[in-house]
């Protein structure tokens, strides 16, 4: 994510950007030749009260370690902006010794081509500039929805965060059966990215709900009822849909007490 991040930011702002990566300094040094600057660790920097937004990219697992390096940074104009999954504001106030702005930012994978959503929320000490700051920073990747509630990130990682991932597989299954059914690949593949792609266009354009839309294509008596029936047996899709989100909602609890 943070990649897709950079290559928006670097590409639609004239924001001077540096990257700390131990891992893969050396191909962004590559990537980017000198039009940002790279760094393998924060040593390397001269001067870090000189930046106005330090935004942490890292798995959950290494958080505290990366925000160790910043224990003592005492500096209430920079804005830390994390994109950190299951890591509260509290985490941060917690292995910070001063008071800082925060903002906690979910993006999802369609940042990659700039249409992504990204949810935010601020703690109180976060300035109103540095809040249409970071809305016009995600809004180079997608749209912006900000939040109330903290709790709320959590549900959101669920839904949109990991959404892309539901549709990817569904798309898996569809494509392979389409083959079964004796279609070429490629065929498929265009059909069915096709078919996704036109069936969202027509929600966003049209008035109609996702459950309208489907009562309008599934005729009585029709070949859609037909496949509708099956998903819709029991209810069985609908619990698979329930059990998964549920399970995604509390690996984020516990990314939260780790």
């Amino acid at each position: 994510m943070g990649s897709a991040l950079l290559s928006a930011w670097h590409r639609k702002t004239s924001y001077n950007i540096s990257v700390v990566d131990p891992k893969t300094h050396i191909i962004l040094k590559n990537k980017y030749n000198k039009k940002i600057s790279i760094y393998k660790s924060t040593e390397e920097i001269n001067n870090i009260k000189k930046f106005d937004i330090i935004i942490f990219a890292v798995k959950p697992q290494v958080a505290k370690k990366a925000l160790s390096q910043f224990y003592s940074l005492n500096d209430k104009k920079i804005l830390l902006l994390s994109i950190i999954a299951g890591k509260k504001i509290s985490f941060f106030e917690k292995n910070l010794l001063h008071s800082h702005q925060i903002i906690r930012a979910m993006p999802n994978m369609p940042a990659f081509v700039e249409n992504g959503i990204t949810c935010l929320l601020s703690n109180t000490l976060t300035s109103k500039k540095n809040i249409i700051v970071a809305s016009k920073l995600f809004k180079c990747v997608g749209k912006v929805i900000w939040l109330n509630r903290e709790s709320d990130i959590d549900r959101v990682t669920a839904i949109s965060g990991s959404g892309p991932a539901y549709f990817f597989l569904f798309i898996e299954h569809l494509i392979s059966e389409a083959i079964k059914l004796g279609l070429k690949k490629n065929i498929a593949k265009e059909l069915v990215y096709q078919t996704a792609f036109g069936s969202i266009d027509l929600l966003l354009q049209g008035k109609k709900s996702a459950e309208e839309q489907k009562k309008r294509i599934a005729v009585k008596g029709g070949t859609t009822e037909a496949a509708i029936n099956v998903f819709e047996k029991k209810a069985q899709l609908k619990k698979i849909i329930g059990q998964a989100i549920t399970a995604a909602f509390n690996r984020t609890k516990e990314l939260e007490k780790k």
